[in-house]
């Protein structure tokens, strides 16, 4: 369980993308070396070396120390002065405090162990008053002996440097990696960009397989994928342009007879159940056919839904318009954008009396829906509804003329454009059918 919750937690800082996910892959092993290096490595070299300057340092003190008697105090301090940049000084007929503090950090617990490793006098060390000196003060018989010693001689002060350097070949190791894995990761952005394109109807005529073995073999896939479903629409349109001819010249011929005959209600009748087979055909070749061959184009949503409606008036019929304030526009194919609409807001008018059109945008994308004052459908009736030639005759009138194809087309459409279809229950009473689409 706590498993579970951590690795949920860690997907909301995951990034998304696969470039992103491959760089941490890489830089956060790197920075995990980095610091053990630092915390252990580093750690053991200071006091490796910080102890073997402090027993130098020790070394030499206990040496002046044992030839001052034989060389004297001002002699002693010359040499020191010049030969190890160390000031010493004698203070006669002193002698140290007997509570003397305890040490306080690295330099003096190192450098005090190494004295009194050799030393059995008090001492007393001052490493963290001066910043770049450090004061060693040793009690002996006839007084107290300070010296004045740099930093430098027992701490190892040059660390910073292999630091620097680290972190250099650190980035040099990061920036070759983000270049190697940028070539790697491109391949598989333009295969995903081609189909994701080839799902909206575009195809992209300059892609060709490259990259990893792994990816080409992918890209090959996709391509020879790509030449059957095409070869599979081309077929397709074929075979329906020779039904659409077969099935409309006869109705069109037996239009023209029935139009011939003496004008009664039964020939009226027959006329209009012409008229709707021909409609019917109509639907059903537009909900087949090939409408990925258009060119997308940047469109006024606005002005599109506008001539929808104004083309679209109905007796008794209220078609209300709302959108925002700014114009939106949108890259699509007009052709089957409006046709998309149009079956939305027809379905809308004949089973509704009232039909609000709403078009809006945020940052997510755009927003098309329509909505009516009908009977509505069941929430669980929704996925139902979109498949194509199914009529929902319980909950909507059986009697109002249609072949199912209205919403299934306009989802077809949709999704063509990257979008997505949803349907809910109106404010006015009705179904409200919203298209999202991103930018």
């Amino acid at each position: 369980m706590f498993i579970s919750n951590t690795s949920k937690k860690l997907k909301k800082f995951m990034p998304e993308g696969l470039y992103s996910r491959s760089l941490l892959i890489i830089i956060i092993p790197i920075v995990i070396l980095q610091g053990i290096l630092t915390f252990v490595f580093l750690d053991r070299h200071w006091q490796l070396v910080t102890r073997k300057l402090s027993s130098a340092v020790a070394s030499e003190i206990t040496t002046f120390i044992d030839i001052e008697p034989i060389l004297g105090i001002e002699r002693i301090t010359k040499l020191s002065d010049r030969l190890y940049d160390v000031d010493v000084k004698f203070f006669p007929n002193q002698k140290l405090v007997n509570n003397l503090p305890e040490p306080v950090n690295l330099v003096e617990n190192t450098l005090g162990k190494e004295l009194s490793k050799i030393l059995k006098n008090n001492f007393w060390i001052d490493a963290h008053t001066y910043e770049k000196r450090v004061i060693v003060q040793i009690e002996k018989l006839n007084g107290v002996y300070e010296f004045t010693i740099p930093r430098r001689n027992v701490y190892a002060t040059n660390s910073h440097i292999f630091l620097v350097w680290m972190v250099i070949s650190s980035l040099l190791l990061v920036s070759v990696a983000v270049m190697f894995m940028r070539q790697q990761i491109k391949p598989i952005e333009k295969l995903s960009k081609a189909a994701q394109q080839f799902g909206l109807g575009m195809k992209m005529e300059d892609f060709k397989p490259s990259g990893a073995s792994e990816v080409r073999e992918a890209a090959e896939a996709y391509l020879k994928m790509q030449e059957r479903i095409e070869r599979f629409i081309e077929q397709r349109t074929l075979m329906l342009a020779g039904v659409s001819h077969d099935l409309r010249t006869p109705l069109t011929r037996l239009k023209l007879q029935i139009e011939m005959l003496s004008d009664d209600k039964t020939n009226k009748e027959l006329l209009s159940d012409v008229n709707e087979m021909q409609k019917m055909l109509e639907t059903y070749l537009d909900f087949a056919e090939d409408v990925t061959r258009e060119k997308a184009s940047k469109i006024d949503l606005e002005l599109m839904i506008r001539e929808i409606i104004k083309s679209d008036k109905r007796d008794n019929k209220k078609i209300n318009f709302n959108k925002k304030s700014t114009p939106i526009f949108f890259e699509c194919r007009s052709i089957a954008m409006k046709r998309c609409i149009t079956n939305l807001i027809n379905n809308a008018g004949s089973y509704g009396n009232e039909v609000l059109v709403s078009l809006d945008e945020n940052k997510d994308g755009i927003i098309i829906s329509v909505e009516d004052d009908g009977p509505g459908i069941k929430k669980e009736d929704y996925d139902q509804a979109i498949k194509p030639f199914i009529r929902l005759d319980t909950s909507r009138n059986q009697n109002i003329p249609g072949s199912g194809l209205g919403l299934s087309i306009s989802q077809d459409i949709t999704s063509n454009h990257g979008g997505k279809m949803s349907m809910s229950e109106s404010s006015l009473g009705g179904l409200k059918v919203s298209l999202n689409f991103p930018k």
